[in-house]
């Protein structure tokens, strides 16, 4: 048997609120994922440093999906353009 346990202040029911949870927790652990790429090789074991490594990266893959997100935008305004 397993049990799983979730809070919330929303009125939902069991289902709705496991559904919601799967809806939202699959980006967040595919973000996580994605981040790791951008993180360098470090045998430090300074805390801080670390964590100044994690926000670096987290800004890095930030400014790659801005980017990538200006690309796809601008590569469809071209293709568009060019059809009309």
């Amino acid at each position: 048997m397993m049990y799983f346990a979730r809070a919330t202040n929303l009125d939902l029911t069991k289902r709705e609120v496991l559904e919601l949870y799967n809806k939202v927790r699959g980006p967040i652990e595919t973000s996580y994922k994605n981040i790791k790429t951008f993180l360098p090789f470090t045998s430090s074991t300074k805390f801080v440093f670390r964590e100044l490594i994690f926000v670096l990266a987290m800004v890095f893959y930030s400014l790659y999906t801005v980017f990538k997100d200006v690309m796809r935008r601008e590569e469809f305004r071209l293709l568009s353009s060019s059809v009309f």
